[in-house]
């Protein structure tokens, strides 16, 4: 009896043993996640170019990682939304960045996490506008027909807002609606078209028409705004809910106006600070989806 409880003893004290040894190795040895940041090039493709975002965001997410404790980080640009979902949900990336409609469209919520987007100032929206000549009668969505039309390339919400109103209004699709339709990359070049009547109606985002109007008062007389869908950021960022460094990661991205080099990175992107936000706010694109399928159907 005696031996079975010295046996059961030392074997108690090995198993612990053991079991402390593991994990104190499994501590030291299990490698750090990458951090590998997903970009969905086209709709940035306007404001700066591949080689620029390849750079700007290497160095700088580079640092992020390190700040975590993080020894590997990466960038990948996707020209397909399609792909990018699917490396998001394999696990090749762990944080994404794409317009807010993509994300909801393409996207299983059941991996995202809160994250975070660049805005212009608190408060400030980045709403996608409809503008329209002041000298061509038109005010109301009622008065497009035969018009002009410009409208930004690789801008889905942009397509998607438009084409609700019209049929709502109208029910055609809006190609069918315009005499011409052109598309466009430069926000900045869509204003001047339209200022210099080469478009009667043209899409573009808030934050472009306020900086132009900023350089040339003159845009007040000659284009007005007709519409608009309101939304924060023309680009959002969630991390995989299984990402270890999720919340350190925000943390870090929400305090990068603090730094120099932060403000440099935001400056590029024509931003002026970051801030959080949630998964529930694609609910919005959501709807917009659901109002336009429904539509398209009647």
């Amino acid at each position: 009896m005696k031996t079975i409880t010295r046996f059961s003893i030392g074997y108690l004290l090995f198993a612990l043993y053991c079991c402390f040894f593991t994990a104190h190795a499994e501590e030291h040895i299990s490698p750090d996640p990458v951090m590998r940041l997903g970009i969905y090039y086209p709709p940035i493709s306007d404001n700066v170019s591949r080689a620029d975002v390849v750079v700007s965001f290497s160095l700088w997410v580079q640092e992020q990682a390190e700040s975590v404790g993080v020894k590997a980080a990466d960038v990948m640009l996707f020209d397909s939304i399609e792909e990018m979902s699917e490396a998001f949900d394999s696990g090749i990336i762990n944080i994404i960045s794409a317009p807010p409609l993509s994300i909801a469209l393409h996207f299983s919520r059941e991996n995202l996490a809160d994250g975070f987007y660049g805005i212009r100032a608190p408060g400030k929206l980045n709403s996608v506008l409809l503008l329209a000549r002041t000298d061509k009668n038109i005010n109301s969505i009622e008065d497009l027909r035969g018009k002009r039309l410009i409208i930004p390339e690789h801008h889905e919400l942009a397509e998607m807002f438009l084409d609700t109103l019209i049929l709502k209004t109208y029910h055609v699709p809006y190609k069918k609606l315009f005499s011409s339709i052109d598309l466009l990359k430069k926000d900045k070049r869509i204003v001047l078209d339209l200022f210099f009547d080469k478009a009667d109606v043209a899409l573009v985002n808030e934050g472009a028409f306020e900086l132009m109007k900023e350089l040339n008062p003159q845009l007040n007389e000659k284009i007005k705004i007709i519409a608009s869908y309101p939304t924060k950021s023309k680009s959002y960022a969630y991390v995989n809910k299984n990402y270890p460094f999720r919340q350190k990661i925000i943390d870090n991205y929400l305090s990068m106006a603090m730094s120099v080099r932060g403000r440099q990175f935001l400056s590029l992107y024509q931003q002026d600070l970051l801030e959080s936000c949630s998964v529930k706010e694609l609910d919005a694109y959501d709807e917009l989806a659901k109002e336009h399928q429904q539509l398209l159907k009647k």
